[in-house]
Formats: structure tokens, sequence, C-alpha cells
């Protein structure tokens, strides 16, 4: 999926992604379908699909980082 969003922008065209973080499970949540992966894996999965990585930071903002359930990035295709 990754590589069709790559290959769909326009050169320098910009992703931006907010997914839940955990230790690279998926599943079903509450009826909701998630991939819970920790930054390190999601940047293996852009980076492979033809991302560079513009920015990373962790959601909400103000909590500790254990209580920030969301990873948030940028990739910019490259």
């Amino acid at each position: 999926m990754l590589g069709e969003l790559a290959r769909s922008l326009k050169p320098r065209g910009v992703l931006f992604s907010s997914n839940p973080r955990g230790s690279n499970q998926e599943g079903l949540s509450d009826e909701r379908y998630g991939c819970y992966f920790d930054y390190e894996t999601w940047r293996d999965y852009t980076t492979a699909a033809g991302f560079v990585e513009v920015a990373h930071y962790y959601r909400p903002p103000g909590l500790a980082r254990h209580e920030q359930h969301w990873l948030a990035s940028v990739w910019r295709k490259a």
C-alpha cells in the first residue's frame, strides 16, 4: 500500500501519517483494525516504499511518552 501511495504522488510529494503506536502487532481493537508499529518498524516500511523522513513526533503533546499512543510522521517522496 505504501508503494502505491509513493507512486501516486507527484515528485517530492508529501505523506502525513498518524498511526497508533505499539509493539509491531496488527489486529482488531474495538471493531477497528490497526497496525501498531513502533517508530523503527514504521520508518523501515516507509523508506522501503520510497519515502524520506521529514519529521516525526508523538501525540498527544505534553504527556509522558508511555501515554503518547500515537506516532505522527511526515515523509517526502524520494
